[in-house]
């Protein structure tokens, strides 16, 4: 019951922070994700506990969303620094 809950309420705070991305005409992949890996962090500490099977594929894919979460971060700080990038 735990992650039927938890899957619906992602798949509603998903569905209106891309909505509301589009209909404000943001075209940066890394806004998206960024705010997909915040929501799915969030969601996924107040859905505790978790069940056994599911913590470890939750690990997963959350260290897969920091990853890219802290790629796009790290990219945008030396572009702003005026690093150049390769």
């Amino acid at each position: 019951m735990v992650l039927k809950r938890l899957l619906i309420t992602q798949l509603i705070i998903y569905t209106a922070i891309i909505a509301f991305l589009a209909y404000l005409g943001v075209d940066d992949f890394a806004i998206y994700i960024s705010l997909v890996t915040l929501v799915y962090l969030v969601t996924m500490t107040t859905a505790h506990p978790l069940p056994p099977s599911v913590r470890g594929v939750s690990t997963a894919i959350t260290i897969a969303l920091l990853i890219v979460f802290l790629y796009f971060a790290i990219t945008r700080i030396l572009e702003i620094l005026g690093v150049p990038l390769p």
